[in-house]
């Protein structure tokens, strides 16, 4: 079952007449990699599913792209509607936006680096 801010995300993605869609979000997890990546503004990074994760079985990790090195993860919220996304042969850029911050809506806190995520693919794939 989607949650509301995925459910907000999947209907955006129905109702776009355009072949990209950006939605605001954060990266997760900076504390894992912050030994193999120190986010910059403007990074462009791209999501990618992990398809045998345990934790999540709509993971979709952050890696660069010119070693392709998981540098992190995006929320759970939308996980759902991401890997699905991927799924259907669609991309999905992340664009780090700010430095990074502490969590507000997390219970046990931690960091996350703001970004923005940029769906793009076939809307015909979309709509199936």
């Amino acid at each position: 079952m989607l949650d509301l801010r995925s459910q907000k995300v999947a209907e955006l993605m129905m109702a776009v007449t355009v072949e990209h869609l950006r939605v605001e979000s954060a990266i997760r997890g900076y504390h894992v990699y912050k030994e193999v990546w120190d986010a910059a503004i403007g990074e462009e990074l791209l999501c990618r599913r992990e398809a045998g994760n345990p934790n999540d079985l709509y993971a979709a990790s952050v890696v660069r792209g010119t070693d392709n090195t998981t540098v992190d993860h995006v929320p759970r919220k939308i996980s759902v509607v991401r890997s699905l996304f991927l799924r259907k042969g669609g991309t999905i850029q992340c664009q780090v936006t700010e430095k990074r911050r502490f969590s507000a809506d997390l219970p046990q806190g931690g960091l996350e680096i703001p970004c923005m995520l940029t769906f793009m693919g076939d809307q015909k794939r979309w709509q199936k």
